[in-house]
């Protein structure tokens, strides 16, 4: 499954990025999200699925294909910052330092900051500075209570690619069951709402690819 779903977000990327051709915003996107590919691909992955969800999630929740673009690119760029921490930290696999899990933390303002400079649009901007934070203000990098549409759906997504795809400190990945299970436990956390449609999504698109993979009857 978690194959599929590679294939079917990188065809996705393939798609739009045809689309959007010799527009600047996306052109620059690309070029910044293949310089993170040439750095690391586990977290260009990361990216990419970030952006398939939250592209299926903005369509679903707003109704509005171009929103859904838009997130799209947004989720590509959200760990754009990660570009500025070193191999020693970002390919570890072993316990982080204290330290070194504050340089981590900083990804999220370099990423809004280095996207701020490049002109990126205020959407792009607010998905990246708001992947970390949490409905109960208990996330980073400011620990505020977000809940703007996008400041909801950004949580959701990262959170789901995080633990659909193995890590270098974590080779296992998780089962959508068990993913949503997570999220459910910590509504708190994540919009309720959301994770709900998050559901649906991955029903049809299991049900689209002929995938038994159980997720129903969670929420």
């Amino acid at each position: 499954m978690m194959e599929k779903m590679l294939i079917d977000s990188r065809f996705l990327f393939q798609r739009l990025a045809s689309k959007y051709k010799n527009q600047v915003e996306w052109e620059k996107g690309r070029a910044l999200f293949l310089s993170l590919e040439y750095r690391c691909q586990e977290t260009a992955e990361h990216s990419v699925v970030v952006a398939f969800i939250a592209y299926h999630l903005a369509i679903q929740i707003i109704g509005e294909t171009q929103t859904g673009e838009r997130m799209f690119l947004a989720g590509l760029l959200h760990d754009i910052g990660k570009l500025k921490i070193p191999d020693t930290i970002l390919k570890s696999d072993r316990i982080i330092t204290g330290e070194e899990h504050k340089t981590i933390v900083d990804h999220v303002q370099s990423g809004y900051e280095a996207l701020k400079k490049l002109d990126f649009g205020s959407d792009i901007l607010q998905f990246c500075i708001t992947h970390h934070e949490r409905l109960d203000g208990s996330g980073y990098p400011h620990g505020i209570s977000e809940k703007s549409i996008i400041g909801r759906i950004a949580p959701i997504s990262d959170v789901y690619s995080a633990l659909k795809l193995p890590r270098i400190y974590r080779p296992n990945s998780l089962s959508d069951e068990n993913i949503l299970k997570y999220l459910i436990e910590n509504n708190h956390q994540f919009e309720g709402d959301y994770i709900h449609e998050l559901l649906k999504f991955l029903t049809n698109w299991s049900s689209n690819h002929n995938i038994s993979e159980k997720t129903f009857g969670i929420v």
